[in-house]
């Protein structure tokens, strides 16, 4: 059985700046100057590799505490490779600093609940994702 979360909800802004509604979220995307926008925020495919990065982190932070070990100086950096023909991101690139006091017999565990991240699972076993076009009819 699936969950169903609320709709995200994105709006144009000034020149190519986005307002992205997450419930009682407020956030901005745009694109980097090299672009023709005012980098005044990540660029959409930013997003991706922050939901990669910041779920991997959420479960290597759980695992750490439940073994009641220290996430002080957990760090995970995430880079992505872009790609054409279709435009896309080609690949990931994600290293994981783990705190000084975690025993090295744990980092294959830590690997597996990695790949036990949602968004890894997304991001490796896909998604389908359904676009709908319709036209808004303002009230007279």
């Amino acid at each position: 059985m699936s969950a169903e979360y609320p709709a995200i909800v994105v709006t144009p802004e000034d020149n190519l700046q986005f307002e992205v509604r997450v419930g009682d979220h407020v956030l901005v995307t745009d694109q980097p100057r090299s672009n023709g926008g005012d980098d005044a925020g990540p660029a959409p495919l930013d997003f991706l590799a922050v939901a990669l990065g910041s779920c991997i982190a959420f479960y290597v932070r759980q695992f750490l505490a439940s073994r009641e070990i220290s996430h002080e100086g957990l760090r995970v950096e995430v880079r992505y490779h872009k790609l054409s023909s279709p435009s896309r991101v080609g690949s990931f690139d994600v290293q994981i600093a783990l705190p000084p006091d975690v025993p090295e017999e744990f980092w294959p565990l830590i690997e597996r609940v990695v790949r036990a991240c949602p968004a890894h699972n997304t991001l490796t076993h896909g998604a389908t994702v359904q676009v709908e076009t319709a036209l808004i009819h303002q009230p007279s």
